[in-house]
């Protein structure tokens, strides 16, 4: 009787398993990719909201720690060729309150520079600088709502500066009235 020996060699693959493995891969880059830039971008909003909060709250306490007036204001500038939405301290138009004579330095410790196309939106008309006095509380100047986003996200996030206590409060804002809700969590925490 002869013996057969039916054992193959398996040095490597095929052609068509390599091509079957390529096609899956790049369905599965196709469908994540879009997800993953949704992710980044939200990432970047809430980096944003961050940087916001940390710049009011920041000029807030060095007001009442100086016990003198802090002003900060939103600016658009241009750095390494790309438009950045920087926090910084206002030069005063008012008689020797400039930062050169050192009226608000101190205010921040350093200009905060938000993320890539993260943009900042006030409320039309209310909110040009935010005022601190030497004790912490704002004037009506001051009180609205301060949006952030970034054009590749429906993702909105916003704080609210509120009352002459000068109360800070962050959430997601809602389009449809104009607001600043609590996220979720917060709220069930509260309530």
């Amino acid at each position: 009787m002869l013996l057969y020996n039916a054992r193959k060699s398996s040095s490597g693959f095929t052609l068509i398993e390599m091509l079957v493995v390529f096609i899956i891969v790049g369905v599965i880059a196709a469908i994540a990719a879009p997800n993953f830039l949704g992710l980044l971008n939200q990432s970047r909003v809430k980096d944003g909201l961050a940087q916001v909060e940390g710049a009011v709250k920041e000029a807030q306490r060095q007001a009442m720690r100086r016990g003198k007036p802090c002003k900060v204001k939103f600016v658009t500038r241009t750095i390494n060729g790309k438009t950045r939405e920087v926090i910084t301290v206002v030069e005063s138009t008012d008689t020797g309150e400039t930062v050169a004579a050192g009226f608000y330095n101190g205010c921040l410790l350093e200009e905060r520079i938000l993320p890539v196309e993260v943009e900042v939106e006030v409320d039309p008309g209310t909110i040009t600088k935010i005022t601190f006095s030497g004790k912490g509380n704002t004037d009506s100047d001051s009180n609205g709502i301060i949006q952030i986003s970034h054009p590749l996200t429906t993702t909105v996030k916003c704080i609210q500066i509120e009352g002459v206590l000068g109360n800070i409060l962050t959430g997601d804002y809602d389009s449809a009235d104009s607001s600043c809700k609590q996220s979720s969590l917060i709220s069930n925490l509260v309530n």
